[in-house]
């Protein structure tokens, strides 16, 4: 929640200062993708789900004719792992053992800042941007033999790098029909390692 105030803050007070330039919104909502770098050890078997539904809330001014500055927030579900007891589980190369059987998930979430480049047709538009995130992956558990290590690499947080592309049908006058996929890059070196993705539609509302 304090992300998401700390979002709108910013997003507002970007937007009052760019009265005189075309301001554009973009909602769109679908399906994610998400890297789920732990594997069993030992002859042991768990379920992974890395796919879930999420949402990009994005804003921003165009500074040139077809270039401006983006401004988003996003959310990617969640992504989960189900063990049995005496499960063997690794990440970051550092195996752990299940004490008991359960789900560990996390959920991803984080905000950024980035440039975009935006055609201007009559009938089909279309975009592309990027720029660098701060992201979140949120939870915890219990059930593991060491559960404070395990969550210094399943629950993290960090600067990333995050792109998108986009094509649009101009339904009507400053509104657009749109359909993109955004990379998401959950790594400390502001690039594209460790990525989540997400496909999505929505709308493009310019003002």
């Amino acid at each position: 929640m304090r992300i998401l105030i700390k979002f709108f803050s910013i997003f507002f007070l970007f937007f009052s200062t760019s009265l005189f330039a075309e301001n554009y919104i973009n909602v769109s909502y679908g399906i994610t993708t998400n890297d789920l770098s732990i594997t069993a050890t030992r002859s042991t078997s768990i379920t992974k789900d890395d796919d879930d539904e999420g949402f990009i809330l994005s804003g921003g001014t165009l500074i040139g004719n077809s270039w401006g500055v983006d401004l988003m927030y996003y959310d990617l579900g969640s992504t989960s792992i189900k063990v049995d007891a005496l499960d063997y589980v690794k990440i970051d190369n550092v195996e752990y053992e299940v004490q008991s059987g359960g789900t560990i998930s996390n959920d991803i979430s984080g905000y950024g800042i980035g440039l975009i480049g935006m055609s201007d047709a009559d009938l089909i538009s279309f975009y592309v941007k990027a720029g660098v995130h701060a992201w979140d992956k949120s939870g915890s558990t219990t059930i593991l033999d060491n559960n404070n290590a395990f969550a210094g690499s399943f629950y993290s947080k960090g600067i990333g790098g995050y792109g998108g592309i986009g094509i649009g049908l101009n339904v009507i006058e400053n509104i657009t029909l749109n359909i993109s996929y955004d990379i998401i890059g959950l790594s400390n070196n502001a690039q594209f390692d460790n990525a989540s993705s997400i496909l999505s539609g929505g709308l493009i509302f310019r003002f």
